[in-house]
């Protein structure tokens, strides 16, 4: 039978903290993706759209009056939290970088996109 050392009080602490605000991240990144989806429905895609299409409208309420990309940022948030719960410190340093240049890549050129469909009502 083997037994597991015993961890000093403060060490316990910390990953139960860290446990309990990767649960609350995760929960509320994956929240403010669904709501992103919802409030959109039809304009939310996983492909950035190069041709406006006749439905294609500018979603402005709800979740999209606070942030832009409220669904990147949902899933960016979630899919950082998800090692902040493993306590797995460099896949959560990892999970940010790719995460982060993901977006970074993505967003500037779907910027362009949604000012050319939208024009000012974007801006």
């Amino acid at each position: 039978e083997a037994q597991l050392p015993a961890m000093p009080a403060p060490v316990i602490a910390v990953r139960h903290g860290i446990l309990v605000a990767g649960l609350v991240l995760g929960l509320l990144g994956w929240a403010l993706r669904a709501l992103a989806l919802f409030t959109a429905q039809s304009n939310f895609t996983h492909l950035v759209a190069h041709r406006k299409q006749a439905n294609h409208v500018l979603v402005t309420e709800g979740v999209y009056k606070l942030c832009r990309h409220p669904g990147y940022l949902g899933w960016f948030v979630w899919s950082v939290s998800t090692q902040l719960v493993l306590a797995n410190p460099f896949c959560f340093a990892a999970y940010f970088a790719v995460s982060w240049k993901f977006f970074a890549d993505r967003i500037p050129g779907e910027e362009e996109l949604l000012v050319d469909f939208f024009g000012e009502q974007y801006l």
